[in-house]
Parts: C-alpha cells; structure tokens; sequence
C-alpha cells in the first residue's frame, strides 16, 4: 500500500513538474502579447500626442494587465528622485518583474527603456514600432515554442514520474 501511494505521488510530482512548465509557455505567450499591446499604445500616445515619459508610464501603469508592475516600478524610481537614468530604472524594474521571458526578450525589452524620454514624441514613437515589430515575431515564435515544448513538457513530465515510480516500486 505505502509502495502504491509513494508510486501516485511520484507520477503526480512527475506530472505537476511538466505541467508548471506548460503553464510558463502559456504564461510567456500572454506577456509578450501585453508588451506588443503595450508597446502599440505607447507609439500612438507619444506620435499624437507626445505625452511625457512620467503621464505615458503612469497611463500603463494604471491598468491591470500583466506589465502593469513593471511600469509602477519605473514609475515608482522616477518620482522617487532616483539618481539613476530612465534606462537604468527601467532595466530594474524589468528583472524586479520577473516576467515569465527568455534572455532575448528580456534584453529587446530593456531596449524600450533607452529609447523612452531620449528623442522626440515621434521618434520615440517610430523606435518603438520597430521594437514592437521584433517583438511581435518573438511572439509568434513564443507562441508556437509553446505549443511544441509545451505539450513535451508534460508528456516527459508524466513519463519520468512514472518511471520512477516504477523504479522505486
């Protein structure tokens, strides 16, 4: 009986493990394509209306979507009088975030805060359409790794539980 339960919990664990993986894929593909919302409201906000760095972060981070943190956090050194540039807090807040992303979406996502407050409205606006073009194919590159890998992830997950259950049995 003890052998039974030990060898249920194991596959469970097994299981659990491929699917907390599943789960970050599905978690990265629903932040990626909040950023390249995100991303898209940002240029129409500083192409039509150039609105200041502080109103534009302020704006994001008022909403409840999944980024909202990271904006509050950029938003939170800026009024703090932190001594540190705009890209620096915005790199910090990008790792204190600790979105669900891969190094390259990470660094492409920092890219954002060097271009922000730096140039015009209109510039900022088209430096950040080309981001958001980049970011829109490692979305959909995100999307189908999280298909494949996604399902994979669960598959072994379930294969090794039971394995090792049949191991330790």
């Amino acid at each position: 009986m003890t052998g039974l339960v030990g060898g249920v919990l194991v596959t469970g664990a097994g299981l659990w493990l491929g699917w907390s993986r599943c789960r970050w894929y599905g978690e990265r593909e629903r932040v990626l394509s909040q950023l390249c919302c995100d991303l898209r409201r940002m240029e129409a906000e500083l192409g039509e209306r150039e609105t200041d760095t502080e109103a534009l972060l302020t704006l994001l981070s008022s909403e409840n979507g999944v980024t909202a943190g990271l904006y509050r956090r950029c938003l939170e050194g800026l009024r703090a009088g932190d001594e540190r540039s705009l890209a620096q807090l915005w790199s910090r807040a990008v790792e204190e975030s600790e979105l669900p992303l891969g190094r390259g979406e990470q660094a492409l996502l920092n890219r954002a805060g060097q271009i922000l407050g730096r140039y015009t409205g209109r510039e900022q606006a088209a430096l950040l359409a080309g981001l958001r073009r980049e970011l829109e194919e490692l979305h959909r590159e995100a999307r189908e790794e999280g298909r494949q890998q996604g399902r994979t992830a669960v598959v072994l997950g379930l294969t090794l539980g039971l394995t090792l259950a049949l191991v330790l049995a």
